[in-house]
């Protein structure tokens, strides 16, 4: 099926108006659209949800709608495998791989985007031990830029660039990822004095299976929040998750759920909103946070900041490459002039040798910046002009930074 048609995000956040939106309909027909788009020096874009703040999509070119290309494929219990279709939302999942007895590793509190969409922009939960969804793949197929199907499976040495790749190296079509056995997770949120929260995180991060806090004016969540206590010096949110046995009953009690780790997981979120995330060392992470709290009382808002603990990976455009991490996440009201607050925020994040979320950057660095703090930059940028030598998957802002 194919369209003329205005082309938006989620949120309503980035637009274009592409030469056409097509949705693919199956392996062969992605084969079909990006043969003919190559060959004619078209630009093509894949999208999943559309479930992104960053300028990935925007073209003038194809966008390439890959969302009924989904479902599981393959499940092998013994192993804890799965093969997934690339359009497969991640909140299409959960129910279908507990009734096998396994589960996701980790995701994040959104689960609304394609499983190709989430780990391509390295999207993350929490937890010191545990990695981005990115982490997770063992192997996939893609449609490269001649149109032909390619298979990378564990050993292949493009893997690591591959998981993490923005759809720069081919389209996506199928991803393998290795799961956990079943487990469920036990909630704790609690109000807790901010200046007590830092001074334990090292701790709470350790002993945890996921521990992050928001800070500032709260917001809807799909588990009610506790009361705010009467009296606390600047109360801050705490939220640890720890695994509990898979035969754990079922606790619906509000700031103290026991369920499926897929139930626990998601938030609700119903507006749009603007919201720039950087990766900082966890050495280093408690003064990246003192470092941003001028900036929030100078730009009050009625979003909080959210810091949350990431383990390392070896995917090299991941903001977790070779070092454990903390995810600091500023969001805006959207449909404010929120340029300048993002401008200090990257300002100050860079003194802590920050990394930008691929999934949530409204603007992008520069080029001179990005390769310093990606150590892989240029054996990524190598592999891209290999595998793409046109050019197809680059729309504008991806082609000032990776042509």
């Amino acid at each position: 099926m194919r369209t003329k048609a205005t082309w938006s995000n989620w949120a309503g956040t980035q637009t274009c108006e592409p030469e056409s939106v097509i949705k693919a309909v199956s392996v062969e027909h992605v084969s079909e659209i990006v043969s003919d788009a190559t060959s004619r020096g078209v630009t093509v874009r894949p999208v999943g949800s559309g479930h992104s703040f960053a300028p990935l999509v925007p073209t003038d070119g194809v966008v390439l709608d890959i969302s009924a290309i989904s479902g599981i494929v393959d499940i092998d219990k013994e192993a804890a495998q799965v093969r997934v279709n690339a359009g497969t939302r991640i909140s299409a999942m959960g129910e279908t791989l507990w009734n096998a007895g396994l589960t996701l590793k980790n995701q994040g509190a959104i689960d609304q985007q394609t499983i190709a969409g989430a780990i391509s922009t390295s999207t993350h939960g929490s937890g010191l031990h545990l990695t981005a969804l990115s982490g997770s793949v063992i192997g996939a197929e893609l449609i490269t830029a001649s149109g032909e199907l390619e298979r990378i499976g564990p050993d292949d040495a493009r893997l690591p660039a591959l998981r993490a790749s923005m759809g720069m190296l081919g389209v996506l079509v199928s991803v393998d990822l290795q799961l956990e056995p079943a487990f469920k997770l036990k909630e704790s949120l609690t109000f807790r004095p901010f200046a007590d929260v830092l001074q334990h995180w090292d701790e709470g991060n350790r002993t945890h299976r996921h521990f992050s806090f928001v800070r500032g004016p709260q917001y809807d969540m799909s588990a009610i929040l506790p009361s705010l206590p009467e009296g606390m010096d600047d109360p801050t949110l705490v939220r640890t998750y720890d695994a509990v046995s898979v035969d754990a009953e079922d606790d619906p009690t509000p700031t103290a759920r026991v369920d499926r780790p897929y139930r626990i997981y998601p938030d609700v979120y119903t507006t749009p909103w603007d919201e720039v995330e950087y990766f900082v060392p966890y050495d280093v992470a408690l003064d990246a946070i003192t470092a941003s709290l001028p900036i929030l009382e100078r730009f009050p808002d009625h979003f909080p900041l959210e810091a949350r603990t990431i383990a390392r990976d070896d995917s090299w455009l991941s903001p977790m490459f070779g070092r454990d991490s903390v995810a600091l996440d500023f969001c805006r009201t959207f449909g404010a002039d929120n340029q300048d607050f993002f401008h200090e925020v990257d300002l100050a994040m860079s003194e802590f040798d920050a990394r930008p979320h691929w999934g949530k950057q409204p603007y992008f660095l520069g080029t001179d910046v990005l390769q310093v703090r990606y150590p892989k930059w240029d054996d990524f940028v190598d592999l891209r002009r290999k595998l793409d030598p046109a050019g197809t998957f680059l729309n504008a802002p991806l082609r000032a930074l990776f042509a």
